[in-house]
């Protein structure tokens, strides 16, 4: 092991004073789709080969999507070009692999959502993993970026359509991450294949316009890897404001489906199958409205539909037609998914109504597409009281007290330090940084039948 190490740092020193390592980089830029970059960033001197996929979320013709719970379990590509035929799955154009996960059952460690509903065995945030959740609220994308340490669901204006859970935290606020737990499966100190998530900062009035997808080849010849610090760094450089690990090692992989499918180099060689995956679908969608009547009691009871109940759909608030006589809402350009509206209306307790309205469905059954709910006299249990069965009900009772979500978990959960700071000399961090790492990578080297992988 001392002769590991006295290479290595002979090395680190050499770099050190050359400078920064990470100056050599070339790079090829394509643009697959429309608010769709995709960017090679290769340094032979390393090696090191990183794959940035930037993905403008303000477009319209931009949408979101992640795994549902029954297709979990497959690799990346299998996922993205619906090999499962699971009904009403959308082929996807880009996409990346999702949150660590326990092999058997393929169980993330984080919290999970999919086409709006939550994983059974993925419901909740914890104090290890933070997540990527969105949705599509008025029909505009938007995202948020939970840190590991908050311990949170999403917020119920985001309209939840889908999360990943991941870590450890990168960037905060735009401030790379210093402090790292040795003892994560994520090896933050060793240079390793990894996957990353991050957005840029809010803009004014809304919330961040970009998200980066970035996947780092490691543990091959052409590519050895980053540690989490030189990947946050490096997402910082590239104007991250927040960002999380993803899973990574053999599980690190990224799919561009107009560049052949996976671009990045897999380390296993070959693609593994994980936990969930996170996508992005380019393209003009099929639109819809939806319509419906709220009944008192009893569905289909014409003598009984309520005309002064508040509906949303989706966060869209539905119009009353008075052709109608305020009996029949209506909602405009809905897209194909698992839609949920949501009524109330006084001396009533409120209601939601949720159904999976796929492509087919249109193409089917038509443009107006139809869902109706039923009220009951009364008024509505407190916040803490309420059950929720999927994200549309969760949606109808959030946000919860902060001394409800957060109370219990941190109890019993260690809170995990992330500290922000500048970023200094490039060539000094590099010179610590390649002797932290030649120090880990001597004592893997050392241990007898090592063979670990994140």
């Amino acid at each position: 092991m001392r002769s590991w190490v006295t290479l290595c740092s002979l090395s680190a020193l050499l770099l050190g004073a050359a400078g920064s390592a990470r100056a050599g980089f070339t790079t090829v830029k394509t643009t697959p789709y429309p608010g769709v970059t995709h960017v090679v960033y290769t340094d032979a001197s390393a090696p090191l080969v990183i794959h940035v996929v930037t993905v403008d979320i303000s477009s319209q013709e931009i949408f979101l999507s992640s795994t549902l719970t029954g297709d979990r379990g497959q690799t990346l590509s299998d996922w993205a070009d619906c090999k499962r035929g699971t009904s009403g799955c959308t082929p996807v154009d880009v996409a990346i692999n999702g949150d660590l996960f326990t092999p058997s059952g393929y169980v993330p460690n984080g919290l999970a959502i999919g086409g709006a509903k939550l994983w059974p065995d993925a419901s909740s945030d914890n104090a290890t993993e933070g997540w990527f959740a969105f949705g599509r609220p008025n029909d505009v994308n938007a995202v948020q970026l939970s840190a590991p340490t908050n311990v949170e669901m999403p917020p119920a204006t985001l309209t939840v359509e889908g999360a990943v859970g991941g870590r450890a935290l990168l960037v905060q606020g735009g401030m790379p991450m210093s402090s790292y737990d040795s003892a994560d499966p994520t090896e933050p100190f060793r240079s390793a294949p990894r996957s990353a998530i991050g957005v840029d900062a809010p803009r004014a009035t809304g919330g961040p316009a970009t998200m980066y997808l970035v996947a780092v080849d490691g543990d091959q010849e052409a590519s050895l890897g980053m540690t989490a610090e030189e990947l946050a760094d490096f997402m910082t450089n590239l104007g991250v404001s927040d960002a999380i690990e993803l899973d990574g090692g053999g599980s690190t992989t990224l799919y561009v489906r107009k560049e052949g499918g996976v671009v990045n180099a897999p380390s296993d060689g070959v693609q593994r199958p994980v936990a969930n995956h996170l996508g992005v679908h380019y393209g003009a969608q099929t639109h819809f409205s939806v319509v419906g009547q709220i009944y008192n009691t009893k569905f289909g009871d014409m003598t009984k539909l309520i005309n002064n109940a508040t509906v949303t759909v989706d966060g869209q608030l539905a119009t009353w037609p008075t052709a109608n006589n305020h009996t029949l809402y209506n909602v405009n350009n809905i897209t194909p998914h698992y839609v949920c509206a949501h009524a109330s209306a006084p001396g009533f307790m409120s209601g939601t109504q949720c159904r999976e309205i796929t492509v087919q469905d249109v193409q089917s059954q038509g443009s107006t597409q139809y869902l109706s709910l039923v009220l009951y006299p009364g008024v509505d249990p407190p916040p803490d009281m309420a059950k929720p069965i999927d994200m549309a009900m969760m949606a109808a009772t959030w946000p919860y007290p902060a001394a409800a979500t957060t109370s219990a978990a941190a109890a019993t959960a260690p809170t995990r330090a992330a500290t922000a700071r500048p970023v200094v000399a490039p060539a000094l961090r590099h010179l610590v940084l390649s002797l932290r790492s030649c120090y880990f990578s001597a004592r893997r080297a050392s241990s007898v039948g090592d063979t670990s992988d994140h």
